[in-house]
């Protein structure tokens, strides 16, 4: 994409399913970069999750300069920057930190920003499913909790990880949980489900 070509693609919206795409990389291991115009989209894996880059650049390629590159052992792209992504760095950081916009995930939170959120941080427990949510507080985590559960009906509790705090989704709430996430999980990605 040329410069006029990411003016261009800057005048455009995220569609739904793209928006709800980066809400779920944000909580994730997506991260919002500064640039000259703004914040743009990183996202960016190990190189064995090179398939899962390649979706994810499937999902939002038209506001993407270059293809996904390697550098070492890891892969990555970012998007041009956007005038909804400058606003979604208000919303999501307090200075440089990663927040919970409670209020905002309430109206714009799907079983598809679950599901890449779950690829990106989920992690299989046994009979169980871990999401590492290490980055955020007790209280963010415990309105989590509650979040999902309102949100979903899914029962989660706080694991204590090295002090810090992540969540674990309850064995009763897995099958409803697959239900919910199963079709927008990719092969390469399954195993973060536990069978």
């Amino acid at each position: 994409m040329d410069t006029r070509l990411a003016r261009e693609a800057r005048k455009i919206s995220f569609s739904q399913k793209q928006l709800m795409f980066i809400i779920g990389s944000i909580l994730g291991d997506g991260y919002l970069d500064t640039t000259t115009r703004g914040y743009s989209l990183r996202i960016h894996h190990g190189i064995s999750q090179k398939e899962y880059v390649e979706f994810k650049y499937s999902l939002i390629s038209s506001f993407v300069n270059s293809k996904p590159k390697r550098s070492g052992n890891a892969y990555y792209f970012r998007t041009v920057s956007h005038p909804i992504l400058t606003k979604l760095r208000s919303i999501f950081y307090k200075d440089r930190k990663k927040v919970i916009p409670k209020i905002f995930l309430r109206k714009n939170f799907d079983p598809f920003a679950l599901a890449i959120w779950i690829m990106d941080d989920g992690a299989a427990d046994k009979n169980q499913l871990r999401i590492n949510t290490q980055s955020f507080s007790l209280e963010e985590n415990l309105w989590l909790i509650k979040f999902l559960q309102t949100k979903f009906g899914i029962k989660s509790t706080i694991n204590v990880d090295r002090r810090k705090y992540r969540l674990r989704i309850a064995n009763s709430s897995m099958n409803l949980l697959k239900q919910l996430i199963t079709p927008y999980i990719i092969p390469s990605m399954s195993y973060k489900l536990s069978p």
